[in-house]
């Protein structure tokens, strides 16, 4: 009779464990959705940005005509002189989404994924505030975007990515769920210029919004994704079934691991 009701127990948790991995999923999902890969949209903000003047003052179009002969139409230079701000803003935050994955994923493994998104949320914060705040004479808050922004993003697709951890059978799978989702990101910028071009909303308002996504990755962070440290663990480790099925087929066919 203990037996069986131990074992009942036993399955009820593991269901309930189960049903939260999978709403965690689903959550992760959209964090990953809006705030993963969005970089690579950025363009779409290139007819936008002039519009708040951005690298688009007088000292600054002077100064570039000083050296440039590619025109001698001044507004024509002008642009060109934005779009290279623009083009500079982009590269950087690409290369910032790219390179820290060799170090991102060792501090994963080292500390675990709460508290590199926890970092990461410190990273979206800085970001899309620079954005919120950008104004012609703050120009250069517009790298600050890009290069935190990627950040923030690379942080949580690397989380999301090793949260598939917790699945044995279903690890392929929640990952290609969450590469799509990294990838359909790149849409909201477009949108930003849908929206601000019918006057709908401002880059500003859009830009608080996004920053307000941060409460989304905190809440995650303590319940779907764990840490190395002995506070406020998740109640289930990552799924290594597998690993141990392998295991043991390399011990009985007397292959090293």
């Amino acid at each position: 009779m203990t037996v069986s009701t131990t074992t009942k127990a036993a399955t009820e948790k593991s269901v309930d464990h189960s049903i939260r991995k999978w709403f965690g999923v689903i959550w992760l999902l959209i964090e990953v959705n809006l705030i993963g890969g969005t970089i690579f949209g950025f363009p779409a903000l290139f007819q936008i940005l002039p519009q708040y003047g951005i690298y688009g003052s007088e000292n600054d179009c002077s100064s570039s005509l000083i050296n440039t002969t590619e025109s001698d139409d001044g507004e024509l230079s002008c642009q060109g002189y934005q779009t290279r701000h623009y083009q500079n803003a982009l590269t950087l935050g690409i290369i910032l989404f790219e390179i820290p994955s060799v170090i991102i994923g060792p501090m994963i493994d080292r500390f675990g994924c709460r508290f590199v998104k926890l970092i990461g949320i410190i990273f979206h914060i800085i970001g899309w505030l620079a954005l919120a705040l950008i104004t012609s004479g703050r120009d250069s808050l517009l790298y600050v975007h890009t290069s935190f922004s990627s950040l923030a993003s690379i942080s949580v697709l690397l989380t999301a990515y090793t949260s598939s951890g917790y699945f044995s059978k279903s690890r392929a799978f929640v990952s290609a769920l969450f590469a799509g989702a990294c990838t359909s990101a790149t849409m909201w910028y477009s949108i930003f210029q849908i929206l601000i071009d019918a006057q709908k909303i401002t880059l500003q308002q859009l830009s608080y919004i996004w920053m307000s996504f941060g409460v989304l990755m905190l809440v995650s962070s303590f319940v779907f994704l764990d840490w190395s440290f002995p506070l406020l663990n998740l109640p289930y480790q990552f799924n290594t079934t597998l690993e141990k099925k392998n295991i043991s087929q390399d011990i009985l066919t007397g292959k090293s691991v």
